[in-house]
């Protein structure tokens, strides 16, 4: 069998295997009684966990080979607008991907910044994938005794608990030239009720605005209610 036909019957392989673990998924949360909403906005939080979920693949295939692959990444594209950052300001970014937004980020940050990142992937994915050294809150619900190795320098906070989230912006950003970024707004609006998710909102913009800081937002507009985001967008400095 030629080398061309081992890749392809590979590659094909992997796109079924890829497919069935979608449906499968689908089916799975399709059966837990969810809105068309909730499904929509889970799909999209999932699909942003894709970068995660090769680089955990990848992982395991050069731990069974005993060697490094050389995989070649797509480039992160950056704004291709300049967008005139202002201290004491809040960003809410539409997107699909928070790619603008970690381009914005890692902007401040290169000018000497404090960086906070709060996201619902995992901040060491991020930063491979982004190439930003700061700070991190992981949101997740998920309970350990022992942190990893691998894991030290991150914070477990679960999603439900919005005052500790808010506890720790005010803290990092009372330290001065802090830059917070929140990747995962609409995970938290299917784990909090929406007034909840909004009080918080407001709470870090008042921070924001007294301490000279930055808040960047990246959302999904399509995943979330209309007028929900409408709300949303009230709060903040500038939309982008």
């Amino acid at each position: 069998m030629s080398q061309e036909e081992d890749s392809a019957r590979a590659y094909l392989k992997g796109f079924q295997e890829g497919m069935q673990e979608a449906w499968d998924e689908i089916i799975k949360l399709s059966t837990k009684g969810y809105t068309s909403r909730e499904l929509q906005i889970m799909a999209k939080t999932k699909k942003s966990m894709l970068f995660q979920r090769v680089q955990q693949k990848i992982d395991e295939l050069e731990r069974a080979l005993g060697r490094k692959l050389s995989i070649q990444e797509v480039p992160v594209p950056h704004p291709i607008e300049q967008i005139q950052l202002v201290p004491g300001w809040s960003y809410v970014v539409k997107e699909e991907r928070p790619e603008r937004s970690f381009a914005l980020f890692s902007q401040l940050l290169a000018k000497g910044a404090r960086g906070l990142c709060i996201s619902r992937t995992h901040p060491d994915t991020l930063k491979q994938k982004y190439g930003f050294e700061a700070e991190a809150i992981w949101l997740t619900k998920t309970e350990t005794a022992q942190t990893p190795a691998s894991l030290k320098g991150v914070e477990y906070v679960s999603p439900n608990n919005l005052a500790h989230l808010a506890s720790s912006i005010r803290e990092f950003l009372g330290k001065g030239e802090g830059v917070v970024i929140v990747e995962g707004l609409e995970y938290l609006t299917t784990q909090n009720d929406f007034k909840s998710v909004l009080k918080f909102i407001q709470l870090i913009n008042e921070q924001v605005v007294l301490d000279k800081g930055y808040l960047l937002m990246p959302v999904d507009e399509a995943t979330m209610d209309p007028k929900d985001f409408s709300l949303i967008e009230r709060e903040m400095s500038q939309v982008v």
